[in-house]
């Protein structure tokens, strides 16, 4: 999976993404690769895992090798009429963006998702790692280019949409991580988006990442049942139910690389930090 150009990371929230995509860039970073670590959406989460106060627009250096930022809408339009379509901009980049939202379908959804895939193509990356949006707002930036492609017959703005598209369905070039949970919401929106995309082919799935699982305790009910009533056995009980519960979910799942939950491990980055070693033994 790391040979290719973009992964982008995606899943219900709450599932983990931001950890997620830190350890994949900490992965990538540790094999030599010269890494981009981009979120799409709030870089909060993603910073905190890196390590670091807060990502920008801007590309910072976070540690050898990794390098990360945050994308704004705005500026990325600004950057895309200027770069792309060779423009001049027109007022504020934020008035600008805000006029073209309301206005044009996809248009929002584009410039994220364009300036995912131009960073992708940069040399100054071998492979560019995002934090993507929830799955359902992921799949509207994956249909972005199309949409605009049928609004705008010809021209560079429908030649800059088709290459995005292009890349997008490459499976050579850009690669889906869907991340998720054991458990019933995050399993069945999942599985509906994985049907969704199969229909209609708008990326590569190349791996789908369960989090959090549960360690067997390796305890028979009849051991529960003869335990002493308190704290301990109360906690075990809720464990085992716990863990029983995660893997009738996880039987619903095509295979998976299964990631365990992470006791007594307490800070963004050592979160991501572990989840790149099990990862890679996985």
């Amino acid at each position: 999976m790391l040979d290719r150009r973009l992964i982008i990371i995606t899943g219900k929230g709450g599932v983990g993404r931001s950890a997620l995509t830190a350890a994949l860039a900490v992965r990538a970073a540790r094999s030599g690769r010269k890494v981009l670590a981009i979120a799409m959406t709030d870089g909060i989460g993603l910073a905190a895992h890196l390590r670091v106060e807060e990502l920008r627009y801007r590309a910072r250096t976070v540690r050898p090798g990794l390098d990360a930022m945050a994308i704004d809408p705005a500026i990325s339009l600004d950057e895309y009429l200027r770069l792309q379509l060779h423009l001049p901009t027109f007022g504020p980049a934020g008035r600008a963006f805000q006029v073209l939202a309301d206005t044009v379908p996809g248009i929002r959804d584009t410039v994220v998702i364009g300036k995912v895939i131009y960073e992708a193509n940069r040399e100054e990356w071998d492979i560019v790692i995002a934090d993507g949006p929830p799955i359902g707002q992921m799949i509207s930036y994956l249909r972005a280019p199309a949409t605009i492609e049928s609004l705008v017959p010809s021209g560079r703005v429908e030649r800059q949409a088709s290459w995005m598209r292009r890349l997008l369905e490459d499976p050579g070039h850009t690669a889906l991580v869907m991340a998720t949970l054991a458990e019933e919401l995050p399993v069945t929106e999942t599985l509906e988006a994985l049907d969704d995309l199969d229909r209609e082919h708008l990326v590569d799935v190349a791996e789908v990442v369960v989090n959090r699982l549960l360690p067997d305790l390796d305890v028979t009910a009849g051991q529960l049942v003869d335990a002493p009533a308190g704290p301990a056995r109360d906690a075990a009980t809720l464990h085992c139910g716990l863990r029983r519960s995660q893997q009738a979910w996880l039987e619903r799942l095509p295979p998976a690389t299964l990631l365990p939950h992470l006791f007594g491990v307490f800070t963004p980055g050592e979160v991501a930090a572990r989840l790149a070693d099990l990862w890679e033994e996985a």
